[in-house]
C-alpha cells in the first residue's frame, strides 16, 4: 500500500484525494471519503501495532540499506576488476539487493 497523505509545495498536507476543506465540521462525509479514512485509520492501526516510533523506523530503514549495500558490495562489485564508478553502478541497476533497498523505502 502506497502513501495515504499528499504534502502540497505549500507544505500543506492531506489525506490523498481529499481536500482539506471537505474533512471541516459541517461538510457531509461521502461514501468515497468515509472509505479513505477507514483506510487511513486501518494504516495507522498496523503502524501502531508493530510498535515502532518514527525514529525507530527511520534507523531501521538506515541500517537495512547499509546491510543491502555491503552485500552488494561483496557480491556485485569487489569480485570484478572495475574501477569506474558508471560501470559499476550498472551491474546494481538490476541487481536483486538493489531492488531490496527500493522496497525499503516509500516513495511519495
Amino acid at each position: 500500500m502506497g502513501r495515504l497523505t499528499h504534502k502540497e509545495a505549500s507544505g500543506r498536507w492531506q489525506v490523498k484525494g481529499i481536500p482539506w476543506e471537505q474533512l471541516q465540521a459541517g461538510e457531509t462525509i461521502t461514501e468515497e471519503v468515509s472509505q479513505a479514512l477507514y483506510g487511513c485509520l486501518c494504516k495507522l492501526k498496523d503502524y501502531e501495532d508493530s510498535g515502532m516510533s518514527p525514529d525507530q523506523l527511520k534507523g531501521w530503514q538506515n541500517e537495512l540499506t547499509d546491510m543491502a549495500v555491503q552485500a552488494c558490495d561483496k557480491l556485485c562489485r569487489h569480485p570484478r576488476e572495475i574501477a569506474v564508478q558508471e560501470d559499476l553502478d550498472a551491474i546494481c541497476e538490476n541487481c536483486l539487493i538493489n531492488v531490496c533497498v527500493d522496497r525499503i523505502y516509500v516513495r511519495e
